[in-house]
C-alpha cells in the first residue's frame, strides 16, 4: 500500500493562508475574466475537523493481519503472480491490490510466513465456474510447516455472475456495457488446533485430488481467536437448554424454537445466549428490545436459507443488541425482490450490532428509516450480491447512526451507502471503515441529503465496476442534498474504474447531479488519492458525455456548486486530477498532485470553474479530450473449457475485444496458443480496426470464438494474444478433459426456460414474470391479487424444440398449498392446445415445494404455458421457478 505523503505535507503549510484573496482561473477560451474571491467560510471549520482524521491512519482496525499473496514480503510462491490489471472482467481487477497468485498443477503453492502468532485464517480465493453456471467444488490442501493440516473445501457457487444488473448465473459473454463475467471471489476460513507462533509457514498447495483446473489466491487474513465467550452470569437465557432445547449441531431447522426463545427473552427483559455451535434457520428472526449474544464470530454460526435478523419498520425496533456470532447465507444470485436474504434488515433505533461476521448474503445490513441512534461496529461483511451497508431513508429519516471500524470486501454493489430515498440521512457518521473491491457502484456512496453527515478516516480500495471510491450523487430519486457533508481524511487506493456505460473513466471522488442541482456545502479535506487508474476528482454531467472521443460538452445539465477541496494529496493518477464535465464550480486549495497521466484538468466547455487558492501544486495543465493512448480491453480475462474429448474440438466460448481509447485502434493478429483455435464470431466479427470507444457504436468492439482441442488427457494452459496499435493484450486460456462439476458442470440437463422470455396475464408490482426464470428459488412471480382466474405464465423458448417435462417450484420455506394447473403448448403463440389437463398439484415444503409435470411423448412447441385456476395458499397464482427440460 502506497503512503507517499511528502507532497501532501508540503501543502499543509499553505492552509494557514486560506483567508487570502484567491485567483479564479478560467479553464476554457472565452470564459469569464479572472477575479478575486474570499475563501469560503466553511473551509476553516472543515480543516479543523479533518485534523482528527489523518489519512495515513485511515481504515478499520480489524482483528486480523492481512497478507497479499502477490505482493506481501511474507508471501512466497512457485505459481504465477498475475500482473496488475484494472480492467473489469479479469481476475486481478476484482482482487484486493489488483494482483493475485494463480496455482495450476500439482506441487504449485503459495506460502505465508507469519509475522505474528495466529490460530485462525481466512483466505480470499477464486475458482473457475462450470460451463453451465452454478459453480464447482474443489479441495485444496492447507499445510503448516510442511505438514498437511486439512483439506479446505472451496467453491465457486457464490461467485461468477453474468450479464447486466441484476445479473444471472447463466454463463454468457456479450456487449461491453455490462455483459461481462465477473465477481470471481469467495472466502473460506479455518481455525487451527493450536496457536502458531511467529515464523510459522502456512501453505496452500495443489496436491493429488485437488482437481480444479486452476486456483487463485488473493489474500490471507491471519488472527488470534480467543476462547469462546461464556454465558453471562445473569440476564441471559441459554437457548440450547429447556424449555427451548435449540439444536446447536446444524442438523435440524431451529427457526421456530429460536424465535420462541427470542420472543420470551424480549417479553421478560432478558437476552438470549447462543453457545458455540451451528444453528440452521430458514426464515428471518424478528428482534425487538432484546440482546442476542453468541460465543464469538468463530464459534456461533447461523446458516441455512433466509439467514436474517429482522427489525420492525415504522416504528423501528428499539434496544436491540446483536453481537459475537457469524451469519453464513446461501445467496448465489442477486434478486432485489427477495427481501429475506439480508443479514440485518429493517428499522433499528437505540440499538447496536457488533462483532458479526456476515458472508454470502444479498446485503449485510439494510436499515430502513425511520431509525435513529444505531451503532454498527466490528462487522466483517464479505461476498454479498448487493450492498454491504445501506442506510435507506425510505419510510423515515435515518439519523445519528454510526458506521465505524467495519471491514467490507467483495460486496455486489456499494460497500456503504447513505441513500436518502424519501427522507434524509442526517448526522450520520461513516468513519474508520475499510471497504475493498465493491463489485458495482462506489466504495462509499452518498445519495441525496447529507446534512451533518461525516465520511472520514476510511480506507477505500479497488473499485471494480461503474463507480468511484466516494460517490456524492443526486441520484436514485433521492431527496435534494442539503446542509453540510464533510469528507475528511480518507485514503482512496486504486479507486475509480473505466465505465463502459460512458466509455471513459470514473474518478476516485465523483460528484454526479443526475437528478437535480447539488448546491449544498461539501467539504473534501485532507484525503489521499493514491494510484487512481483514471481521474482523482470528477464532476459528471447529468447528460452524460457519449463516448471517449467527445470534445463537445452537453448543452444542458444540472450543476454542482459549494464544493471545497482543500489539503488533499493526489499521488499517481491515470488521466486527470480534475475531470470537469458538469456546470458549476469548486474551490480548491493546498491540494498537491504528482504522477499525473494526461493533464491536470479535463474541460470541454461544460461551464465549470475551479477557484484556486494557495498551495496547489502539480495540475496546472488542461486539455479537452479523453486519452488517445489507452490499453485494449479483452474479457473474460480467463476462459476455461471442461470435459473436452481428446482430439475433438470443444464448444466455442466468446472473448470480447474492446477499444477504450478516444481514437480508432488498428487490430493485428489474434493468435491462440497450441491446443486452442479461434474463429470470427458470427454476430460481432473482428475486422482490421476498432472505432473510438463509444456507447452506441458496435464497431468499437468485436468478438472471437475460441475452442479447445486436447491432444492428451489433463489440463492444458495457454493464451490468446491480441495485437493492436494500442499494444498487445493477452487472455488466459485453460482446457480440461475432465468435467469440473458443481451445480452446473456438463451432466445436469439444461433448463430451457432459463434463456426463455416469460410473460404473464398479470403480475403484482415487484413480482414480475421474469422472477420465475431467474434461477433464484427465493424470488417468485405472483399474479395480481384478487384478479379473476385463470392466470397464466407463458415461456417463449425462441424456437420450436422438444420438451419432456415442466418443473414448478415455490420458496422452500413456504407452507403447504395446492394450486390447480393446466399445461398448454403452442408453436405460434396464438393457438394453444392442452398438453396436460387441469389438475391439483400439492407444493409440500418437505419435498422442497417442487412439483414435476411430465409432458406427453413427442411434445415440440415454442411456447409453453401454465394456466392456474386456484391456489389454497393465496388469492393469486404463485410460481418461484418455471423450469422446462427436454
Amino acid at each position: 500500500m502506497i503512503r507517499t505523503l511528502a507532497p501532501h505535507q508540503r501543502t499543509l503549510a499553505y492552509l494557514a493562508g486560506l483567508g487570502a484573496p484567491l485567483l479564479v482561473i478560467p479553464l476554457t477560451a472565452g470564459s469569464a475574466a479572472a477575479a478575486s474571491a474570499p475563501a469560503p467560510s466553511a473551509v476553516t471549520s472543515a480543516v479543523a475537523s479533518a485534523a482528527a482524521y489523518p489519512s495515513a491512519l485511515a481504515g478499520a482496525s480489524p482483528a486480523f493481519t492481512e497478507y497479499n499473496a502477490a505482493t506481501s514480503p511474507n508471501a512466497h510462491t512457485n505459481g504465477a503472480v498475475l500482473a496488475p490489471d484494472y480492467q473489469y472482467g479479469s481476475l486481478q481487477a476484482e482482487a484486493t491490490g489488483r494482483q493475485a497468485v494463480q496455482l495450476v498443477g500439482q506441487g504449485k503453492h503459495v506460502s505465508f510466513t507469519l509475522a505474528k502468532a495466529a490460530n485462525a485464517v481466512d483466505f480470499h480465493y477464486a475458482l473457475p465456474d462450470s460451463l453451465e453456471g452454478g459453480g464447482i467444488n474443489a479441495p485444496l490442501d492447507l499445510l503448516v510447516d510442511g505438514k498437511v493440516a486439512t483439506s479446505l473445501s472451496l467453491t465457486s457457487e457464490f461467485s461468477w455472475l453474468y450479464g447486466t444488473y441484476p445479473y444471472t448465473n447463466t454463463p454468457f459473454v456479450a456487449q461491453p456495457d455490462g455483459e461481462v463475467p465477473h465477481d470471481y471471489y469467495n472466502d473460506v476460513r479455518y481455525h487451527f488446533a493450536s496457536t502458531l507462533p511467529a515464523g510459522t509457514v502456512v501453505t496452500l498447495r495443489v496436491d493429488a485430488g485437488d482437481d480444479a483446473p486452476w486456483y487463485v489466491v488473493n489474500t490471507a487474513d491471519f488472527e488470534t481467536v480467543g476462547a469462546p465467550i461464556a454465558e453471562p452470569a445473569s440476564g441471559y437465557v441459554d437457548v440450547t437448554q429447556a424449555p427451548y432445547n435449540v439444536d446447536d449441531t446444524g442438523a435440524t431447522d431451529v427457526t421456530a424454537a429460536l424465535q420462541n426463545a427470542i420472543d420470551a427473552a424480549s417479553a421478560a427483559g432478558e437476552g438470549v445466549y447462543l453457545p458455540q455451535g451451528t444453528y440452521t434457520i430458514s426464515a428471518p428472526l424478528n428482534v425487538n428490545n432484546v440482546k442476542v449474544l453468541g460465543a464469538g464470530e468463530w464459534y456461533t454460526v447461523l446458516t441455512g436459507s433466509n439467514v436474517e435478523f429482522n427489525g420492525q419498520q415504522n416504528p423501528a425496533s428499539t434496544n436491540v443488541d446483536v453481537s459475537n456470532l457469524s451469519m453464513f447465507g446461501n445467496v448465489d444470485q442477486r434478486e432485489d425482490s427477495d427481501t429475506e436474504v439480508t443479514a440485518f434488515n429493517g428499522g433499528f433505533s437505540h440499538s447496536r450490532i457488533s462483532n458479526v461476521w456476515i458472508q454470502n448474503e444479498k446485503v449485510g445490513v439494510w436499515i430502513t428509516g425511520p431509525s435513529t441512534d444505531l451503532t454498527l461496529t466490528g462487522l466483517r461483511i464479505q461476498d454479498t450480491t448487493a450492498d454491504g451497508v445501506n442506510l435507506d431513508a425510505y419510510g423515515g429519516p435515518v439519523t445519528d447512526t454510526t458506521v465505524s471500524n467495519n471491514f467490507l470486501r467483495n460486496t455486489g454493489d456499494d460497500g456503504i451507502a447513505l441513500w436518502s430515498q424519501n427522507y434524509g440521512d442526517t448526522d450520520d457518521l461513516v468513519v474508520h471503515n475499510t471497504v475493498d473491491t465493491p463489485g458495482l457502484a462506489n466504495n462509499i456512496g452518498v445519495y441525496g441529503a447529507g446534512a451533518g453527515d461525516v465520511v472520514a478516516g476510511n480506507l477505500l480500495q479497488d473499485t471494480v465496476q461503474f463507480g468511484a471510491g466516494i460517490g456524492i450523487e443526486q441520484r436514485f430519486d433521492s431527496v435534494p442534498m442539503s446542509g453540510t457533508l464533510n469528507v475528511l481524511g480518507n485514503e482512496l487506493v486504486r479507486t475509480g474504474q473505466f465505465d463502459p456505460g460512458n466509455d471513459y473513466g470514473a474518478g476516485s471522488v465523483l460528484f454526479y447531479p443526475s437528478q437535480g442541482d447539488m448546491d449544498s456545502t461539501v467539504n473534501v479535506v485532507g484525503n489521499a488519492i493514491l494510484d487512481s487508474p483514471y481521474a482523482a476528482f470528477q464532476f459528471q454531467n447529468s447528460n452524460t458525455y457519449s463516448g471517449a472521443a467527445v470534445t463537445t460538452a452537453p448543452t444542458t445539465g444540472y450543476s454542482v456548486s459549494n464544493v471545497n477541496i482543500v489539503g488533499n494529496l493526489v499521488h499517481g493518477v491515470g488521466t486527470f486530477v480534475f475531470q470537469d464535465q458538469a456546470p458549476g464550480s469548486a474551490y480548491v486549495a493546498a491540494t498537491a498532485a504528482d504522477g499525473v497521466g494526461d493533464a491536470g484538468v479535463f474541460s470541454c466547455g461544460a461551464g465549470f470553474t475551479l477557484t484556486r487558492g494557495p498551495g496547489d501544486l502539480g495540475f496546472d495543465s488542461s486539455t479537452c479530450g479523453m486519452p488517445a493512448a489507452s490499453p485494449l480491453w479483452a474479457y473474460p480475462g480467463t476462459t476455461t473449457f471442461e470435459a473436452a474429448a481428446v482430439g475433438q474440438a470443444s464448444p466455442v466460448q466468446r472473448v470480447a475485444i474492446v477499444n477504450t481509447a478516444s481514437v480508432a485502434t488498428t487490430l493485428g493478429a489474434i493468435t491462440p496458443s497450441a491446443g486452442f483455435s479461434v474463429a470470427p464470431d458470427p454476430q460481432h466479427p473482428c475486422g482490421t480496426s476498432l472505432d473510438a470507444a463509444a456507447v452506441t457504436d458496435t464497431a468499437a468492439w468485436c468478438m472471437v470464438d475460441v475452442s479447445f482441442t486436447p491432444s492428451a488427457d489433463g489440463v492444458t494452459q495457454g493464451s490468446l494474444t491480441i495485437a493492436s496499435s494500442q499494444g498487445t493484450k493477452t487472455v488466459a486460456l485453460f482446457g480440461d478433459t475432465d468435467p469440473i462439476g458443481g451445480d452446473g458442470g456438463v451432466a445436469p440437463p439444461a433448463d430451457l426456460a432459463l434463456t426463455a422470455t416469460l410473460s404473464s396475464s398479470s403480475a403484482l408490482q415487484y413480482f414480475p414474470a421474469s422472477n420465475a426464470n431467474d434461477g433464484n428459488n427465493g424470488s417468485y412471480w405472483e399474479s395480481q391479487d384478487g384478479d379473476a382466474w385463470p392466470q397464466t405464465l407463458t415461456a417463449d423458448l425462441g424456437a420450436v424444440q422438444p420438451e419432456g417435462s415442466v418443473v414448478l417450484t415455490l420458496p422452500s420455506n413456504w407452507g403447504t398449498r395446492v394450486q390447480t394447473i393446466e399445461v398448454l403448448g403452442s408453436t405460434d403463440g396464438t393457438t394453444y392446445s392442452t398438453l396436460v389437463p387441469s389438475a391439483d398439484y400439492t407444493f409440500d415444503p418437505s419435498l422442497q415445494n417442487t412439483v414435476t409435470i411430465p409432458l406427453p411423448a413427442g411434445t415440440q412447441d415454442r411456447y409453453l404455458q401454465i394456466s392456474v385456476t386456484g391456489n389454497t395458499g393465496w388469492d393469486a397464482a404463485q410460481i418461484s421457478e418455471f423450469e422446462i427440460f427436454g
